[in-house]
């Protein structure tokens, strides 16, 4: 079987070796291994390419909406989601097997959120099947786009075996310049508003000792202005050091992430987060809000979760997770990760594929 797999719209394509969030390419090696062949989707989306390619393809697997219809203003971003909406008609009538995985919510970034809704009410109902990675978010599928059948909770897959993790703490230390004796805390993330990167720098200056240090590893990739704001607030504080890129190497991880005691991801909003997956596959303990997906991912065992509402919770946790037993705690983490196998989750995909 094949499929088309639309995913990262500049990805160039589904390898490992490519510039992109592996979520994609990991799940396209493990279904090959079932006989199912992901190949980049089009997302011009166009009548001519859907009947040419229907002999040789029969499942159109969508996953970020938004670059089907986004455009510049109101009025042509209208336009792209009638025209996605009539073709994904045709792809239907052609006899494609249409699946849509609700990554998110909504896309983080709304110039036009009316469209935004539309978009998943018309995907939510043309949709042969949807996937959800977690109970929470196939309620809101229910709640918000009425999807109410063939709606299957996948879990979002691991990254033990795409990242290296080779290097010892003292060696990431010295590397990033940070004190082999101090606590670390670590940011990782692209630099986004939602990502609540500027409320952990507050939180931490106002409860984090002298023996303590915050690392950022940031991209300037999505807004470069918001990243500047970053470290301009960064900068009032020497014990917070900010490593920005515009794309990490595979490799790089390893140094920030076993550098670091815990992760700390403060998000304002999130369904699914493959960062936090990222960190419980280092084996770091977390610190997140429960908000999403995170509450069906990590427990205390293995981290903290927060209440978003409370004001002083973040702060709490900062200086909470100083008095847990880490080593317990990444154990549990690494656990938690390796549960949520590549194999058993394409298995599943492939089910749904061929439904």
């Amino acid at each position: 079987m094949r499929a088309f797999f639309f995913w990262e719209a500049a990805a160039g394509g589904l390898s490992l070796h490519d510039r992109c969030n592996p979520y994609g390419p990991l799940l396209a090696r493990d279904l090959a291994r079932l006989d199912i062949q992901l190949e980049l989707g089009d997302y011009a989306f166009g009548k001519d390419w859907l009947k040419e390619a229907r002999d040789d393809y029969s499942v159109l697997h969508l996953n970020w909406l938004h670059w089907f219809y986004r455009d510049d203003t109101l009025e042509k971003s209208v336009s792209r989601l009638n025209q996605f909406a009539d073709n994904l008609h045709y792809a239907r009538e052609l006899g494609y097997r249409v699946v849509w995985t609700l990554h998110n919510r909504y896309p983080h970034e709304r110039p036009f959120p009316e469209l935004d809704h539309l978009a998943r009410l018309i995907v939510g109902h043309l949709a042969d099947a949807m996937i959800a990675h977690c109970n929470y978010g196939a309620r809101l599928a229910r709640r918000l786009f009425y999807r109410t059948g063939h709606l299957h909770v996948i879990p979002h897959g691991h990254y033990i075996d795409i990242f290296p993790n080779e290097i010892s703490k003292d060696e990431a230390r010295r590397r990033l310049q940070l004190p082999a004796d101090a606590f670390v805390y670590l940011f990782f993330g692209n630099a986004r508003v939602y990502k609540g990167i500027e409320k952990l720098i507050r939180a931490y200056r106002e409860c984090a000792s002298a023996d303590t240090r915050l690392a950022i590893m940031t991209r300037r990739a999505f807004d470069g202005s918001h990243a500047d704001q970053v470290i301009a607030l960064a900068e009032e504080d020497e014990r917070i050091h900010v490593f920005t890129h515009t794309f990490f190497p595979n490799e790089d991880f390893q140094v920030y992430l076993n550098a670091a005691d815990a992760a700390v991801l403060p998000f304002s909003q999130v369904l699914t987060s493959g960062s936090a997956i990222a960190a419980l596959s280092f084996g770091k303990p977390v610190i997140v809000p429960a908000l999403g997906c995170l509450p069906e991912l990590v427990d205390e065992s293995m981290g903290i979760l927060y209440d978003p509402k409370d004001s002083r919770a973040l702060s709490n946790a900062l200086l909470d997770i100083r008095r847990r037993d880490l080593d317990m705690a990444g154990r549990a983490a690494f656990e938690r990760a390796r549960s949520l196998d590549w194999r058993g989750i394409a298995k599943r995909v492939a089910e749904v594929y061929r439904a």
